[in-house]
């Protein structure tokens, strides 16, 4: 693993501080910016002086959140548009509203997600996690091509994780109809993560456009609301006395890579794409007990070229239904 400043313990604000970059008269876009990592991603990017659109399911609350970010960071240019990604016409209608603005993309952040949910499917009939974390992004990116190729040297971050360690393509039942396991599928979903930028910067960085995918460490967050106090427990999460689990970094130390992702100077020149603790990380191995690294299924480019076929015929025979 290459060697920076930063580490696990660094902050989002810390790493801006620290790369100094401004971003005045650039384009952020973030998904999910209303809660956990994605709010703290907005807001430290936000003090680079970056024109900053955040996602959300519910406007009203996504608009409450914009003018604290306002206040918090001084930056005026920050705004919200209604994303719902269980729905594929709720990303063409972001994406046209986007355009509304006449504005390229420099920084693309796809950090909005769920994890470990109980079986269910998105409007368009995906399995939700597949759909939310995976197939809405490559539909949202793809659509955003023109805007990120206007931007370029522009940037496409996915937030995956280290459970992508837990699953690859489910080649045989990507849709999960046969034996559902949350964890598993969650673990495709970041396996698809990975897979996704590695296939994105092999068609596109000859264009400008960079490709980064990461884990943010273990962040408790609103993702592990559907998960009870039982099962957190039995995973470890919390010690005898209640509190969390060492392994557990704050929301702002989860939001640094994120943040590193979309910043660092040096990483376009990087052959890696994969990144933690605010690192390149050359870490493949499939040992599940080990929560640094990616798998060898998550490292595989054969493997990134046949799920990018498979999304765009998915998503090619659901607006043809």
């Amino acid at each position: 693993m290459a060697t920076t400043k930063f580490d696990a313990n660094t902050t989002a604000l810390e790493v801006v501080e620290n790369l100094n970059v401004n971003l005045e008269n650039k384009v952020v876009f973030i998904t999910g910016g209303t809660s956990g990592i994605g709010v703290e991603t907005a807001r430290a990017l936000a003090t680079t002086k970056a024109h900053v659109f955040i996602t959300a399911r519910d406007i009203t609350k996504g608009k409450e959140v914009v003018e604290e970010l306002k206040k918090t960071t001084g930056n005026a240019q920050i705004d919200v548009l209604e994303l719902d990604l269980t729905s594929l016409k709720s990303v063409e209608q972001c994406v046209q509203q986007f355009r509304t603005f006449q504005l390229p993309i420099h920084i693309l952040i796809c950090n909005a997600g769920i994890m470990a949910v109980p079986y269910s499917k998105t409007v368009d009939g995906f399995e939700s996690q597949f759909g939310v974390n995976h197939l809405s992004h490559f539909y949202l990116v793809k659509s955003f091509l023109p805007e990120l190729e206007l931007g370029a040297p522009s940037r496409v971050v996915m937030v995956s994780s280290v459970l992508n360690k837990f699953q690859g393509i489910n080649w045989e039942d990507i849709q999960w109809e046969q034996n559902y396991d949350k964890w598993l599928a969650y673990g495709q979903s970041k396996t698809a993560n990975i897979l996704f930028a590695l296939q994105m910067n092999e068609l596109y960085k000859s264009k400008g456009i960079s490709s980064f995918a990461l884990n943010p460490g273990a962040i408790m967050t609103n993702l592990q609301n559907v998960l009870s106090k039982e099962e957190q427990q039995s995973m470890g999460y919390f010690k005898d006395d209640g509190s969390l689990a060492d392994f557990f970094k704050s929301v702002q130390q989860g939001a640094a890579t994120s943040v590193y992702a979309a910043l660092d100077p040096q990483l376009v020149h990087s052959k890696e794409i994969y990144l933690e603790n605010c690192q390149v990380s050359n870490v493949v191995n499939d040992n599940k007990t080990e929560f640094v690294g990616r798998a060898t299924h998550a490292a595989d480019l054969n493997e990134a070229k046949k799920l990018w076929i498979l999304s765009e015929n998915l998503l090619e025979n659901c607006r043809k239904s």
